[in-house]
């Protein structure tokens, strides 16, 4: 076998489902008698082709596979009765990513000669596996066992009882198929050659996936020799009115054009992508991030020293906080078989990733598991496995998040989104509704790995039929009987986006911003991010079920803060928030909309610290700001009681402030009551608005 594979992100699919090889390497001579010819020119003419098939079914790589099924056409043309033809034609396209077209040469092959090979009967069950006719495929497992002696027996009978399993479970899924639709996405992204490992961006408007392909059919792409196929390249592409723009090819630094890259991963920001750099030892994982439209960052490994290894670290994802990772891993130190999932955590974004925990055995299995992918609300955790449950080679599975905070058991995605073939490189959008992945097994394949969206569409609602009870229920009172039906339970997605601009509020233009997002009853930091310094553009993923304070400061402007307490009860929405931010200057005031106090009371909350420590920060940061806090009411109650409230509170603020060390004489506080509302206090909603305590700068 092939030895240096390693260094491509989708030879792992290649050296983990050899079996085909393992178990059926046995040598057939490609013979052609010359009087079945009836125009010696014929005879000549196949021979040749088949000559060339041969040289490239020899070098046992996918790709040199595919070009010899071009040559033995060509000789089929000439000799469609030559069994040994057949064979080689039939085994090329079972090694090759079109491995279904194999059955029809191999049936031909064993029709025309039943001795022609020990192995015939395996790939004959092959082929039939691959084109789902599970029956007849452990039908020929069973019969190339049964020619097997005892050595062959000890060594493949585990392998042969697992394929057989597969076309078991195969028949359980496609009896029950999943209710979706699997769409190809068509020609701007797809090629004749391989597209795969498809990232989403949380939003679902742009797409980074990796492909082996001419870049766009402006250029050949470079060779790379380990494997004989093009070198991967990182694209990307955006959709606009339904329809994904023509991919563009990520420029350096991402894309070295020496060796192989794959984008694998992407942050719940959408602002950093992760890597798979086939060039370091096995492959390692590597981060790049975008600065402009046109510029990325050069990809590093600084915060993965303790994830990469002299192994293969090959997919990753990282959790919505930024501060969990899964990966997978073959380092046979701590894997069970294979690769295992891992999962790292840091204390912060800017930290590095601690030491991998492995996640155990109800998620890993004696196979192999990789291309992990966790959810944007961070309770799915799916990757492709083949392990036992699969219908052929890799699938898809899913765990959930228990209560106690562990896994489910895997559960396999089910027909059609998987194949008797491989499927790899599952990611969903933060709705659920689409998925995207890499598949080998469909019939629509432009070529060999090709980039799938799945729709998701539910559980069927159950029909009410009329009955005659109910026909003549007019003019009868019949006897009925009341169906309760079963209740069809719908996973609901408790996701809400927040995305937006920050922009300056004089001038409109972008502003480069730290955004902070804390969860105000645990006071933790659960997530953080930057804006896009050229667009001022950022999305934040709030999972349902709490109440969220969103800091945004930036040098030389106000703080701002937004606040977002969300029901558990809340489903998937997405809300946009432009955000105007006031330049540091005397007058300049922003709301503090994460100070809380209880009804009618002056005590500070707890919740309210993490704002307050916002605050803080900033006067510490500009020494000689002296500011006011003013407190406002609505107009429930008298003038006098409302205007003593607010006072209270806006000096409950000030002695937090001196408590945290900042200088009594750089704060001054006022009651305001309801002379100043910025709401209509008709409502409860304006109401609650106007309850609100101001940060105003008095001196710069």
């Amino acid at each position: 076998m092939i030895k240096k594979l390693f260094l491509s992100i989708l030879s792992l699919v290649f050296l983990a489902t050899t079996s085909d090889q393992i178990l059926a390497q046995r040598k057939v001579k490609l013979s052609f008698d010359k009087t079945q010819f009836a125009n010696p020119n014929d005879y000549k003419l196949a021979k040749k082709a088949a000559s060339k098939g041969l040289i490239h079914f020899k070098k046992d790589k996918p790709r040199e596979y595919s070009k010899a099924t071009t040559y033995f056409e060509e000789a089929y043309k000439y000799a469609p009765d030559n069994a040994s033809l057949n064979y080689y034609l039939g085994t090329a396209y079972l090694y090759s990513y079109n491995k279904k077209k194999c059955l029809p040469y191999l049936e031909k092959a064993y029709k025309l000669n039943p001795q022609i090979s020990g192995d015939i009967l395996f790939k004959l069950a092959r082929g039939y596996h691959l084109n789902y006719e599970f029956a007849k495929a452990r039908e020929y497992y069973s019969k190339y066992k049964a020619v097997l002696n005892n050595k062959e027996l000890l060594e493949f009978t585990p392998i042969l009882t697992k394929l057989i399993e597969e076309t078991e479970y195969g028949e359980k899924y496609k009896s029950k198929p999943e209710r979706v639709f699997i769409d190809n996405l068509g020609t701007k992204i797809n090629s004749d050659q391989s597209e795969f490992a498809p990232v989403i961006t949380v939003d679902g408007k742009t797409l980074f996936f990796t492909a082996r392909r001419d870049m766009l059919g402006k250029k050949k792409a470079k060779i790379y020799k380990p494997t004989g196929a093009p070198m991967e390249k990182v694209f990307m592409s955006r959709k606009e009115k339904g329809e994904w723009n023509e991919p563009i090819l990520l420029p350096k630094p991402v894309n070295d054009p020496k060796n192989n890259t794959a984008v694998i991963g992407i942050s719940q920001d959408s602002r950093a992508i992760l890597l798979f750099d086939g060039k370091d030892k096995n492959g390692d994982i590597a981060q790049t991030q975008m600065k402009t439209a046109q510029k990325w960052e050069k990809p590093h490994k600084k915060y993965f020293g303790r994830i990469n290894t002299k192994y293969r670290e090959s997919s990753a994802s990282i959790h919505f906080s930024g501060k969990i990772m899964y990966f997978t891993s073959n380092n046979p130190k701590y894997t069970r078989g294979g690769s295992d999932i891992y999962e790292s955590r840091r204390p912060d974004v800017n930290s590095k990733w601690g030491a991998p925990i492995n996640l155990g055995n109800v998620v890993n299995s004696i196979y192999s598991e990789e291309s992990v992918f966790i959810s944007p609300d961070g309770q799915t955790l799916y990757f492709s496995s083949n392990r036992q449950g699969s219908m052929g080679g890799y699938d898809i599975f899913k765990c959930e998040v228990q209560k106690d905070g562990t896994w489910s058991p895997p559960i396999n995605l089910g027909y059609p989104i998987n194949t008797p073939d491989d499927d790899m490189f599952f990611s969903i959008n933060a709705n659920g509704r689409f998925g995207f992945y890499a598949s080998t097994g469909h019939e629509d394949n432009q070529g060999e790995w090709d980039i799938y969206m799945i729709t998701f569409l539910g559980p069927e609602k159950p029909l009410l039929q009329s009955s005659e009870d109910v026909l003549i229920a007019s003019i009868a009172k019949p006897i009925t009987e009341t169906v309760i039906e079963k209740t069809v339970e719908i996973k609901t997605i408790r996701l809400t986006i927040v995305k937006g601009k920050i922009l300056d509020s004089f001038n409109e233009q972008p502003v480069n911003a730290n955004i902070e997002v804390v969860d105000v009853d645990k006071n933790e930091v659960v997530q953080t991010t930057q804006t896009n310094s050229e667009t001022g553009e950022y999305t934040i993923t709030l999972p349902s079920g709490r109440n969220y304070a969103m800091m945004v400061s930036a040098q030389d402007y106000m703080h701002h803060s937004e606040n977002f307490n969300i029901p558990a009860t809340t489903g998937y929405q997405e809300i946009t928030k432009n955000i105007m931010l006031n330049k540091l200057a005397i007058g300049a005031k922003v709301v503090l909309n994460n100070i809380f106090f209880d009804f009618g009371k002056t005590t500070l909350h707890p919740s309210s610290y993490p704002e307050l420590e916002r605050v803080v920060t900033m006067l510490n940061a500009y020494k000689t700001l002296v500011i006011e806090i003013g407190g406002h009411t609505d107009n429930v109650g008298s003038a006098a009681s409302n205007k003593k409230l607010s006072e209270q509170r806006a000096k409950a603020v000030v002695d937090y402030l001196v408590s945290r060390g900042i200088p009594q004489n750089r704060l001054q506080y006022k009651g305001y009551g309801f002379e100043q509302p910025i709401a209509d206090n008709s409502t409860e909603e304006g109401r609650a608005t106007n309850r609100r305590v101001e940060f105003k700068i008095i001196k710069k």
